[in-house]
């Protein structure tokens, strides 16, 4: 075969034939192979892991909050109707409220028709108990500061309870106070 510079730099001629496509010169092309290579292959696997990664830590912060919102619903629910059993307590006493406090502790007095009624607010707790059975529960296992106040006005007495509940966050934006009044039928003139 003899070469020519015009040959050289000519376009190769295809043959068609039963065996393919070759060029004239002999040589079979090279086809591009499907697939991927595995570079590619440790590329794709390291951004998915940085996705992944990235969706777990998000998942498990919403989760944590998910929980503390929970607890502290339960928390808020659990005053809530501490409060209110305490207003009811409150409305039903059939004489004179009597609060003492000794040695950080405080007792409330209720006088009802079956016996007596005691709130007792002993190291960061609040206790309700009865006479006729002397049973003692667990109103609210966990307060920050609970204070019971007597307040006159011109024509009527009533009782307050200030709750304040302690916070488990560290910075937390709000602490839950509450705040509850009744008056009793007793107190009603100062």
């Amino acid at each position: 075969m003899k070469l020519d510079a015009a040959s050289a730099f000519s376009t190769p001629r295809l043959d068609s034939g039963s065996r393919g496509i070759t060029l004239s010169s002999g040589r079979v092309p090279q086809r591009r192979q499907a697939g991927i290579m595995l570079i590619e292959c440790l590329v794709y696997v390291s951004v998915l892991m940085v996705v992944i990664g990235v969706a777990l830590a998000s998942f498990y912060e919403v989760l944590s909050f998910s929980r503390h919102l929970r607890r502290n619903a339960d928390d808020l629910a659990r005053t809530v109707k501490a409060g209110e059993r305490w207003r009811a307590d409150i409305r039903q006493a059939t004489g004179p409220v009597r609060l003492q406090t000794a040695d950080g502790t405080t007792l409330l007095d209720i006088p009802v028709a079956g016996g007596t009624i005691h709130y007792l607010v002993v190291t960061n707790s609040v206790w309700r108990g009865t006479d006729p059975n002397g049973r003692v529960e667990p109103v609210l296992p966990a307060v920050a500061t609970s204070r019971f106040i007597r307040d006159a006005g011109r024509h009527v007495a009533w009782w307050r309870w200030e709750v304040e509940l302690p916070t488990r966050l560290k910075a937390a934006r709000v602490t839950p106070q509450f705040t509850f009044a009744a008056v009793a039928a007793a107190d009603a003139t100062p």
